[in-house]
């Protein structure tokens, strides 16, 4: 799904629905086919929206025909694809079923209600029915879900010259970039770019020119190991096998950077505690219910928190001063915290980091904290101290900056790395924990070192 749209955007946007609306007025299919054929999807999505539900039918229509009606409809926000699939009738969502790429007709059926679902597939050809019903079957967010079934694949014996025959036949033209190369019995072997098969002899066999060492994914490989093997490889499509290593299918890069945008934006509203469905247009019982549970949630961490600073309520109430400075200690270590938490959630997105490689990340943590609480503890305690002209306070803000610091790099780290080790996403409000332990670590060694110096250090 798109994001929303900039305002330049929408006034483009805006700019369309004029310009299409009074072309169905005037009955112009044949104008309208070819603006169309010459517009991308993302920017025909937009206008949809604007158009009254019987214009949306005639464009749709000329969408099927150019065989962009399912992707303009996925470009869509979530709510907005609902209400489009709504309003169409069955024969009309059948067909842009049958007319679209087998990855994007697979995702449209998925939105769809269950007792609708089944009407659609019998209305569609039935072998094109057999391949989505096989897409659907997948698990979710994994390469089989994020395939198309829609690839060249050829077999090694061809010569270069008839597979370049086979390929003016294809029907899908701009749907590949690479040539796979099979056996007879469909496993993968090979492949090829297009630049590499052009240049080549026109009688020399695919087997002899092609690269052997495939990059290539499982049908059950996470949607997110893919893009990270699309990433490091810097691939436009990558091959997806099944157990006997058949080529099943083939993952392209344009839906591989919808998944990152997808996963950035989840990992972004899930550190906030904030449901990934939300939009500024969602209704306010829904948001309620999304975002209140996370907020009990942070609520019972802040009352763990106050009881910390209640436990030392003797301390504050003989030195006063301690509370105006308390928050100086868990704020500068809340954000220290958040640093760590949104590398090691990048870090645990590519790949980069896990459970097994945790301690040198977790160490390096460690130190970099130590370096901060250093740093930070002798610029407090030498504000604090010129401030005030106390310079026991400032030394003890200096040792409550120094711990505080280093238990944020450390939490910030094992937070995510544990949720994921329990199979919880690791995004999923970290902060709230981590901000959690911060706070009870910089109130404890703050109005703790303050009590030892009440109860040792005459005043």
């Amino acid at each position: 799904m798109t994001r929303p749209a900039s305002t330049s955007a929408s006034t483009a946007a805006r700019s369309y629905q004029q310009v299409m609306t009074k072309l169905l007025r005037h009955n112009a299919l044949f104008q309208l086919r070819k603006i169309i054929d010459k517009t991308l999807a993302a920017d025909i999505a937009p206008v949809i929206p604007m158009l009254m539900i019987e214009d949306r039918r005639k464009i749709f229509a000329l969408l099927i025909e150019a065989g962009k009606a399912a992707r303009v409809i996925l470009e869509l926000e979530h709510d907005q694809v609902i209400e489009t699939l709504r309003d169409l009738d069955d024969a009309t969502v059948a067909s842009i079923c049958n007319s679209s790429a087998p990855d994007d007709a697979a995702d449209l059926l998925d939105l769809l209600d269950e007792e609708r679902r089944p009407v659609i597939l019998a209305r569609m050809d039935p072998s094109r029915g057999a391949k989505l019903e096989s897409l659907m079957v997948q698990e979710k967010e994994t390469a089989g879900s994020l395939m198309t079934t829609e690839f060249l694949a050829l077999d090694e014996n061809l010569t270069v010259a008839a597979a370049i025959e086979a390929i003016r036949h294809y029907p899908r033209k701009d749907s590949f970039f690479y040539v796979y190369t099979v056996d007879s019995d469909g496993r993968l072997l090979g492949v090829l770019s297009l630049r590499h098969l052009i240049l080549a002899e026109p009688d020399a066999k695919l087997s002899s020119i092609m690269v052997q060492h495939v990059v290539r994914t499982s049908v059950d490989d996470s949607q997110e190991e893919v893009a990270q093997v699309v990433a490091k490889y810097d691939l436009l499509s990558v091959p997806v096998v099944d157990m006997q290593n058949l080529l099943v299918g083939v993952v392209t890069v344009d839906d591989v950077i919808d998944v990152i945008q997808e996963e950035a934006e989840e990992d972004l509203l899930h550190l906030a505690g904030v449901d990934v469905t939300e939009r500024l247009s969602t209704p306010m019982g829904k948001t309620f219910k999304a975002r209140f549970p996370w907020l009990v949630v942070n609520l019972a961490t802040a009352f763990v928190a106050a009881s910390v600073i209640r436990y030392f309520e003797g301390t504050i109430a003989k030195w006063a001063v301690l509370a105006a400075f308390m928050p100086v200690v868990v704020g500068i270590a809340g954000n220290a915290g958040t640093q760590t938490l949104t590398v090691f959630v990048r870090a645990l997105a590519f790949g980069e980091v896990d459970w097994a490689t945790r301690g040198k990340p977790i160490l390096k943590e460690l130190l970099v904290g130590l370096a901060n609480g250093l740093g930070m503890g002798l610029l407090t305690a030498a504000i604090v101290g010129l401030w005030t002209g106390d310079f026991r306070l400032a030394l003890i803000l200096f040792g409550a900056m120094t711990f505080t610091l280093i238990v944020a790099g450390v939490a910030g780290g094992f937070t995510p790395l544990i949720l994921k080790r329990f199979g919880f996403d690791p995004a999923v409000s970290s902060s709230i924990f981590v901000t959690a332990l911060t706070d009870v670590a910089g109130f404890f060694a703050f109005l703790g070192l303050a009590t030892l110096a009440l109860r040792y250090w005459r005043f």
